[in-house]
């Protein structure tokens, strides 16, 4: 990794934990208590920065300290099992994305905890392709190239991905079966990418925000991405093909809250999260990392997380996915 490029991802790692840590500072003093976000990964990944953006811009909006919490862990210290069990008084929030499907296709994730009767959506965050990105070193120019390197025994190639991610479960999919078995896993994105630019692994999937600033460094190189985008990053690279992209094709990000949280209280998050998703920051930032708006009715993100958890569990019945 070069110095610039870690400079860079260590800034925005400290910036999200110090903006947490003088927001809950804030709330003590001010004697009152923020309203929590918590994202169920590491710090810096693309669920990371919306998190923080969207918080930002929310707090502008309602009036109300919102702080960003971090949360990797499985089982009963999983940040979605986490916000599940919280009181249901809109202060404690989950932005969760595709993955929180794949985690629930393979039970379980926590004895008592089911997405579609604990978690109560609020509104689609955004979507977003997944991009098939290679270290520089790697010669493949295309998936086609990229897949006849990894079934050659001559050549171990070596894939990354958060845990338990969509990411991780479109390398099961995607790559040849020892290429998917040996993958080295992380708790977040930002460290998967890491790995990746360090040279000491050799391809990932990620969701294009992720790794969109980095393409003019040339410290990455993208063969594919899962859906069609007008973004200038995407725009012309080939979109990945076969009986499982489609699948594995996009992620999306919503934002969820306790299932018992009352009408009201939902309806004025979902005010204000709106709000902030059509303000100068969020179009500006969405606009930069190849990010589209989803949708404003929260039946939209209900049906895309119970689609998506019937899709991915026959998959997973299928290829044996675990994690």
């Amino acid at each position: 990794m070069t110095g610039s490029m870690n400079a860079r991802l260590v800034r925005a790692f400290f910036c999200l934990f110090f903006w947490g840590a003088s927001g809950f500072a804030a709330a003590s003093a001010a004697g009152g208590m923020p309203v929590r976000v918590l994202v169920p990964s590491t710090p810096g990944g693309a669920a990371s920065l919306q998190a923080g953006l969207l918080a930002g811009a929310m707090q502008e909006a309602g009036g109300r300290l919102f702080v960003v919490d971090h949360r990797s862990g499985f089982g009963s210290q999983s940040g979605e099992v986490l916000v599940a069990g919280s009181p249901a008084d809109g202060r404690t929030l989950l932005l969760a994305s595709a993955s929180l499907a794949v985690r629930a296709a393979q039970p379980p994730m926590h004895r008592d905890f089911d997405p579609l009767r604990s978690l109560r959506p609020v509104i689609q965050v955004s979507s977003t392709p997944m991009v098939l990105v290679v270290h520089p070193a790697v010669p493949a120019d295309s998936v086609g190239r990229l897949l006849v390197l990894a079934r050659d025994s001559r050549h171990r190639l070596e894939a990354a991905a958060p845990a338990g991610s969509l990411e991780h479960l479109a390398i099961a999919l995607l790559m040849p079966p020892a290429v998917a078995a040996r993958a080295t896993l992380f708790r977040g994105g930002l460290e998967a990418l890491q790995s990746l630019a360090d040279g000491r692994v050799d391809l990932l999937f990620a969701p294009a925000p992720l790794v969109v600033p980095l393409f003019p460094e040339g410290r990455l190189r993208p063969l594919a991405a899962g859906t069609a985008s007008r973004h200038p990053a995407l725009k012309g690279l080939p979109v990945i093909t076969g009986p499982q992209a489609e699948f594995v094709a996009e992620q999306w990000y919503g934002l969820f809250v306790p299932a018992r949280t009352p009408d009201d209280v939902v309806a004025e998050l979902r005010h204000q999260a709106r709000i902030a998703l059509r303000g100068e920051a969020a179009v500006s930032f969405f606009h930069q990392r190849a990010l589209s708006p989803g949708e404003d009715d929260p039946a939209a993100l209900d049906t895309a997380l119970r689609r998506d958890i019937a899709r991915y569990a026959a998959l997973i019945r299928r290829t044996g996915f675990v994690f």
